[in-house]
């Protein structure tokens, strides 16, 4: 794994792709972000799949609004905080201990957004961030809270241990 500087490309979600990158492209459409006018560019969706880079982010302390995102997903959005207490009490009652916790891209996007409310550079960083590297959000429960673009047909899932016979 190479380490790359992550650069978010105009408003996102595109970022600045490193040399060394096989599905970069050329975007001279005008005014670019980063000090760009045009620049190799490439969707992060890519980078998380091809894992050739180790993203690394200017962005002083990630865990500075832990406590923020703890608070949307347990008291401000209600429905994901009843939909992962319930979960955990389904799981709990069929002696199943739950493992970690999912959460779909639009509670994602809204928990961003209501975290980073008027710091719209650093929730273009934060929210890129996020999306190349596959870590924690922050936990809840004991379980880690992790983003998952596959999750469509629920806001929130929270997954428990099962023993296989």
């Amino acid at each position: 794994m190479k380490k790359v500087k992550l650069e978010v490309w105009k408003v996102g979600p595109h970022i600045i792709a490193p040399e060394h990158c096989i599905y970069r492209y050329w975007d001279s459409s005008g005014e670019g972000g980063c000090n760009y006018k045009e620049a190799y560019i490439v969707h992060p969706s890519v980078c998380s799949i091809c894992k050739l880079c180790d993203f690394t982010s200017d962005i002083k302390d990630l865990t500075l609004y832990v406590d923020k995102f703890i608070n949307y997903l347990t008291l401000v959005n209600t429905e994901v905080s009843t939909s992962i207490n319930h979960q955990s009490f389904f799981l709990r009652k069929n002696d199943r201990i739950p493992l970690f916790i999912l959460i779909n891209p639009e509670i994602f996007d809204s928990m961003l957004k209501w975290s980073y409310q008027e710091e719209d550079e650093i929730y273009q960083k934060v929210h890129a961030y996020y999306l190349n590297n596959e870590i924690p959000l922050c936990y809840i429960l004991g379980c880690p809270v992790y983003l998952s673009r596959k999750l469509t047909k629920s806001k929130v899932m929270v997954v428990g241990e099962i023993e296989w016979k």
